[in-house]
């Protein structure tokens, strides 16, 4: 391996806690060039699987300059029963390769690979224990990780039918930053075809709360305290629209604390007003 990589490692644990330690430890002693990856870390909230999608989504298509980019997502709920788990078992980490040729490596849940779907030109199996541990991300995963990084394909398996990755909704809460603004999966095109152009009031109802908004290129284009329906910065080419609420302060109630700091995955509802 001569090349440098960029090891984008996505997982519901506490930034810049243990887990991740741990985890990039193996990855980093697993490397055969370990000097030329570089790892970077992201967290997303726990068991949040919408979010999980969205950020590899978000970073897959970052512009690369033609240099490899891979990305290990980890947020596995084992939600699918609510039976006791025989040593531990859920389901395990696929592969797949996007056209632009960023590879990804995420554990099959709800929302892990829908971001990217349409763009996946090989999605396989990968022979790794997904039992035997309460800690598979870091005892099992990172070395089948560490060996696709190093070039070796050994262990990927069957090939996948990519018609199973669950579409994403466009009506769902995806995402929250720092400053309190909402990220969602409706995008621009959306919100264009329903009819609206910057300067409309809409009824926003989510998580129990209705909020009237006005639609916005972007959130500082209101004034202060007002919501805006706005292209966010997530997206591209079609951005994702975000609930923008404009404060001065931290301290202020933010979009997020309005609507009751809603999870991933969250439905919400616009309604035009005339």
């Amino acid at each position: 391996m001569s090349e440098h990589i960029l090891l984008h490692h996505i997982d519901d644990y506490v930034s810049g806690g243990l887990e991740f330690a741990e985890i990039d430890t193996r990855l980093y002693s697993n490397s055969k060039n370990p000097e030329k990856v570089l790892i970077h870390d992201t967290s997303v909230p726990s068991l949040d699987t919408m979010a999980l999608g969205f950020v590899t989504g978000q970073l897959a298509y970052a512009p690369t300059g033609d240099r490899r980019v891979v990305i290990y997502g980890n947020c596995a709920p084992r939600r699918t029963s609510d039976k006791a788990r025989l040593n531990n078992i859920d389901h395990g980490i696929k592969y797949a390769k996007l056209k632009n040729g960023v590879e990804i490596i995420n554990v099959w849940s709800d929302h892990a690979f829908g971001f990217v779907k349409k763009d996946i030109v090989e999605f396989r199996d990968i022979n790794c224990p997904n039992s035997g541990s309460q800690f598979r991300s870091r005892d099992f995963f990172p070395l089948a990780v560490a060996k696709i990084i190093n070039g070796d394909y050994s262990e990927l398996g069957e090939t996948l039918d990519i018609n199973n990755i669950p579409e994403i909704p466009n009506n769902m809460v995806a995402w929250t930053d720092g400053f309190g603004n909402m990220k969602t999966t409706m995008r621009m095109s959306d919100i264009e075809k329903l009819g609206l152009k910057p300067g409309d009031k809409v009824q926003v109802i989510l998580n129990n709360v209705s909020m009237v908004g006005v639609v916005s290129i972007g959130g500082f284009q209101v004034d202060r305290g007002v919501l805006a329906i706005n292209a966010g910065s997530s997206g591209y080419e079609n951005p994702f629209i975000e609930f923008f609420l404009r404060v001065h302060q931290i301290s202020e109630q933010t979009a997020a604390v309005r609507f009751g700091y809603p999870v991933g995955g969250t439905e919400f509802e616009i309604k035009v007003l005339k």
